[in-house]
C-alpha cells in the first residue's frame, strides 16, 4: 500500500518534471553523458563488452546483482545491450535531488543522457515483465540543444510492461526520437492515467516507431490517455513528424481514450508491410502472413485494402463479433465465434408440445447449453439449438444460452413463458376405411382403427358397434392424454352384394364431457356371377341366350356389368322341331350299295327310322351294303404238296365278312389266312392237304349276301383230270363205271321189292 502510494506520488511529481524536463531550463547544470549506465529496478548497472553485468529479479520484482553470474542471471548488461532473460521488475528508481533520480524518477528501466543521444538495446529471453512502477522503460535525450533519444527492443522473448503512467516512454528534448521493435511481442499498458507509449522528439523534428515482425499491443488509460502518443517540442504540442512503419508481418494494436495512435501534429498514416488496429480499426497493409492468431471483437474490424491481401499460413483470423472487410482477400482460415441471432422465444402451454429452434451466426458446428437458471420443466435444449419437450407447470422461466464453437463462445440471457391451458376434451381417428371389393362368398378382410387422445385431458372410451361390420373390442378404455386405443373392424360374413357404407361412432367421456368421432367404412360386395354361352336350340332340345348368373343370390342377368336382371324363363330358346324328308328303300346290287327306308332332318342333319323321328339311327345304319363279287380266284386248281394255297378276292367290304365254308363245313380260321383290299382270303396248303382229289365248292358269307365258287384238288401221281368247261364238272371214267354199277344195282333191288309186295298182298 506504501508503495502504490509512494508511486503515485512518483508519478505526479514525474509528471510535472516531465513538462519542466521539456522546457529548456539554464538554471540545470549540464552533466557528463552516462552512456555506460543503465538504471533497472532502482539499480544502476555499469557495464561494457568487456565487463558485462549481471542481475537476477526475485518474487518481489526486485533487482539483485548479489551472485548473479553468466550461468544464473535474469538480467545482462554490456553496456549497450540490456538483456532480459524471464525477467520480473517492480521496483523503480525512486525520486530524489539531483540526476538521474530527479529526471527519470519512477523508471524500472531508464537511460539517461544530459549532452548527447540516449540509446538503449534492450533483448528479450523468454517472457519478462515490467510492473507496478511509474514507468516500465523510460529513454531521456534531456540536452535542449543535441542528442536524439533511440529504444530498441529486439529478441524472440516478450515484454509486458506496465506503469502507472507510461508503459514505454522515448524522448528526445532536441532532436529525434526513435521506437524500434524486432521480432519481439511486446505489450505496454497504463494502469492509472496516461499513454501506453510517448515518443516525444524537438521541436520539427522526427518522432519515429517501427515494428519489424513480432507484435505491439499498447493500450492508454483515461479519457485522455492514447495508445501511442506523438508529442514534439517543449510543450508537446508542436510540429514535427510522426511515422509508423510496418515489416515482416507485424501486428500493432494501440487503443485508448484519447485515441489509438495519436499525434499533436500531423496525422499518423502507418506504412510498410503489416496491421495496425487504430483503436480497434485495423488495416491489413502490403501482403501480408499471418505469424500469430487475431481475433476481431466486439466494437473492432479489420479490413483488407485494395491491393493488399492476408494469408493466415498456419494461423486464422477469429472474428468474435468484430467486422471483417476484404474477407475475399483472404488466403487461409477465418473463423467466426457465435452470435446469437435469437432475440426472443415463444410461449408455451402446459401439457402441450413445445418446439424452437435458437439461431446463432458463426463458424459450424455451434453446440448450445444452458449456463444459468433453467428450462421450464418438461423442456430440454439439445446441442444443435433445439429446445423440445411438453411443459407442465406455468410460470415465466428466465435463464441463459451459450452457444459456443471452436474458437469461442456467446452468452444471452432469454424467456420462456409457459401458460396454464383450458382442459380440451377430445379425441381424433387414424381416418376413414375402404375395404376393398368383394364377390360374394368373400372371406372379410380385416383392419385396424386408431383412437387418440389429442385433448389435455383423461378420456373414458365407450365400446363401439356397427350394424354391417364387427367391430373388436378396445385394445383399452382409459386413454390419457397422448394415448392410442385400437379396435379391428371387418364386413360381416354373408353379406350380399350391394355397397355398404356406414358411420362408427366412438365416443368417450370424461367428468360429463363427452366428445366423439366418427369413422366412416365402406365395403362393395359383387355378385359371384359365371358367364353362360349362348346355346342354340336344336330340333329337341332348348337352347339359351348369353347370360351371367349368380350362384351367391340365384340370379340372372344380361350383361356383364350385371345391371341388367333377367328371369330365368328370359334366358331360355325353345326347340325348333324337325324338319323331315322321306328316303325311301333302295336295294343294293353288286356295283352299288342300297338303303333302308329312313327320314332325314335337315335342321338337326340327324337320321331317324320311323316318320314320327322316335328313333334315331346313324348314316352308317341307313346304308346297306352293296352285293359280295368275286374278283378273282374261282376255278383254281392247286396240286397236293404245293407250297402255296389258294388265294380268292372278293369285292366287298372286309368288315362285312361272317365265314367261309368249303363243301358245306364252316373252316376254322387256322385254315386260311384273311386281310383287307376288298376281301382276300387264302386257304393254307395245311387244309387243302386234308381235302380229297377232285373238285371243291367254296362258299363265302358276308353281312350283306354271299358268294360261291369252285376249284380242283389234284394228287401229284395222276395229273390227267380235266374239267367241264361249261358245268365245271369233272368227267373221269372210272367214275362213271362205279355210278352205273351202282344204278343197276338199285334197279334190280327195286325190282324184287315190288315182287315182295305183291306177294304179300
Amino acid at each position: 500500500m506504501k508503495k502504490r502510494i509512494w508511486n503515485k506520488v512518483v508519478s505526479i511529481f514525474t509528471a510535472i518534471l516531465l513538462v519542466v524536463g521539456l522546457v529548456p531550463n539554464t538554471t540545470i547544470t549540464a552533466l557528463a553523458a552516462e552512456t555506460n549506465i543503465v538504471y533497472v529496478g532502482g539499480v544502476a548497472l555499469t557495464g561494457s563488452s568487456g565487463s558485462i553485468t549481471y542481475a537476477t529479479t526475485n518474487e518481489n520484482g526486485e533487482v539483485i546483482t548479489e551472485g548473479a553470474t553468466a550461468d544464473n542471471y535474469n538480467i545482462k548488461w554490456d553496456g549497450s545491450t540490456l538483456t532480459l532473460r524471464n525477467a520480473t521488475i517492480k521496483t523503480a528508481l525512486e525520486y530524489s535531488s539531483g540526476p538521474p533520480n530527479s529526471l527519470i524518477p519512477g523508471a524500472a528501466i531508464g537511460v539517461l543522457n544530459q549532452s548527447g543521444d540516449a540509446n538503449l538495446t534492450v533483448t528479450l529471453e523468454g517472457d519478462n515483465t515490467i510492473d507496478d512502477v511509474n514507468i516500465g522503460i523510460y529513454v531521456l535525450a534531456h540536452s535542449s540543444t543535441t542528442g536524439t533519444a533511440n529504444l530498441t527492443i529486439t529478441g524472440n522473448g516478450s515484454l509486458t510492461t506496465s506503469g502507472f503512467q507510461n508503459g514505454i516512454r522515448i524522448q528526445s528534448n532536441n532532436g529525434d526520437a526513435t521506437l524500434s521493435i524486432q521480432n519481439a511481442a511486446v505489450e505496454a499498458t497504463v494502469t492509472d492515467w496516461g499513454d501506453g507509449i510517448m515518443i516525444h522528439s524537438g521541436e520539427s523534428s522526427n518522432a519515429s516507431l517501427s515494428v519489424e515482425g513480432g507484435s505491439l499491443t499498447t493500450d492508454g488509460n483515461g479519457n485522455s490517455g492514447a495508445g501511442i502518443r506523438y508529442s514534439f517540442g517543449p510543450s508537446g504540442s508542436g510540429s514535427g513528424t510522426p511515422s509508423l512503419t510496418v515489416s515482416g508481418n507485424a501486428i500493432v494494436k494501440a487503443s485508448g481514450g484519447d485515441g489509438g495512435i495519436t499525434s499533436y501534429s500531423s496525422p499518423v498514416t502507418p506504412s510498410g508491410t503489416g496491421i495496425v488496429f487504430n483503436n480497434g480499426t485495423g488495416t491489413v497493409y502490403g501482403n501480408v502472413t499471418l505469424q500469430e492468431d487475431i481475433t476481431i471483437n466486439q466494437g473492432e474490424s479489420l479490413t483488407i485494402r485494395d491491393g493488399a491481401s492476408l494469408n493466415t499460413g498456419n494461423n486464422k483470423v477469429t472474428v468474435n463479433g468484430g467486422t471483417l472487410n476484404g474477407e475475399d482477400k483472404i488466403t487461409g482460415t477465418v473463423k467466426y465465434t457465435p452470435s446469437i441471432t435469437t432475440a426472443s422465444l415463444p410461449e408455451g402451454k402446459v401439457n402441450e408440445e413445445y418446439a424452437t429452434s435458437l439461431s446463432a451466426n458463426g463458424s459450424e458446428p455451434i453446440t448450445w447449453n444452458v449456463t444459468d437458471g433453467n428450462l421450464p420443466t418438461g423442456l430440454n435444449l439439445s446441442t444443435n439449438g433445439k429446445i423440445t419437450g411438453i411443459p407442465t407447470a406455468p410460470d415465466n422461466y428466465v435463464f441463459t444460452v451459450t452457444a459456443s464453437n471452436d474458437v469461442g463462445s456467446v452468452s444471452k440471457e432469454l424467456t420462456i413463458t409457459v401458460k396454464d391451458v383450458d382442459p380440451i376434451y377430445s379425441i381424433q381417428n387414424s381416418g376413414d376405411i375402404s375395404f376393398a371389393d368383394a364377390i360374394e362368398g368373400y372371406t372379410p378382410e380385416v383392419k385396424t382403427i386408431m383412437i387418440t387422445n389429442d385433448g389435455n385431458q383423461p378420456i373414458t372410451l365407450d365400446q363401439p358397434s356397427s350394424t354391417s361390420f364387427d367391430v373388436g373390442t378396445l385394445s383399452k378404455t382409459e386413454l390419457n392424454v397422448g394415448e392410442t386405443a385400437e379396435f379391428t373392424v371387418q364386413p360381416k360374413n354373408g353379406l350380399l352384394a350391394g355397397s355398404y357404407d356406414e358411420d362408427i361412432k366412438i365416443t368417450g367421456t370424461n367428468n360429463g364431457k363427452s366428445v366423439s368421432t366418427k369413422v366412416n367404412v365402406k365395403f362393395n360386395v359383387k355378385h359371384n356371377a359365371i358367364k353362360v354361352e349362348r346355346k342354340d336350340p336344336t330340333c329337341t332340345e332348348k337352347g339359351n341366350i348369353e347370360y351371367w348368373y349368380c350362384e351367391a343370390c340365384r340370379k340372372y342377368f344380361q350383361d356383364e356389368a350385371l345391371t341388367k336382371e333377367l328371369k330365368q324363363e328370359e334366358t331360355i330358346l325353345p326347340a325348333t322341331g324337325h324338319n323331315l324328308t322321306k328316303v325311301d328303300e333302295k336295294k343294293p346290287t353288286v356295283d352299288a350299295a342300297g338303303n333302308i327306308e329312313y327320314w332325314y332332318c335337315e335342321v338337326c342333319n340327324k337320321y331317324f327310322s320311323d316318320e314320327k323321328a322316335e328313333h334315331e339311327i346313324t348314316l352308317e345304319d341307313t346304308i346297306i351294303a352293296k352285293l359280295p363279287k368275286f374278283v378273282s380266284g374261282a376255278n383254281q386248281e392247286w396240286t397236293k404238296g404245293n407250297k402255296d394255297g389258294l388265294t380268292f378276292k372278293i369285292d366287298t367290304d372286309i368288315k362285312e365278312f361272317k365265314k367261309v365254308l368249303v363243301d358245306g363245313k364252316e373252316l376254322k380260321d387256322t385254315d386260311y389266312d384273311i386281310k383287307s383290299g376288298s376281301t382276300i382270303l387264302t386257304l393254307k396248303p395245311s387244309f387243302l392237304d386234308t381235302l380229297s382229289a377232285g373238285k371243291h365248292k367254296i362258299r363265302f358269307e358276308f353281312n350283306t349276301g354271299s358268294v360261291e365258287a369252285y376249284f380242283t384238288v389234284k394228287d401229284k401221281e395222276n395229273s390227267s383230270q380235266t374239267e367241264s368247261a361249261n358245268t365245271g364238272v369233272q368227267n373221269k371214267y372210272g367214275l362213271w363205271i362205279v355210278l352205273l354199277l351202282v344204278a343197276a344195282g338199285g334197279l334190280a333191288g327195286f325190282g324184287i321189292l315190288s315182287k315182295r309186295r305183291k306177294n304179300h298182298k
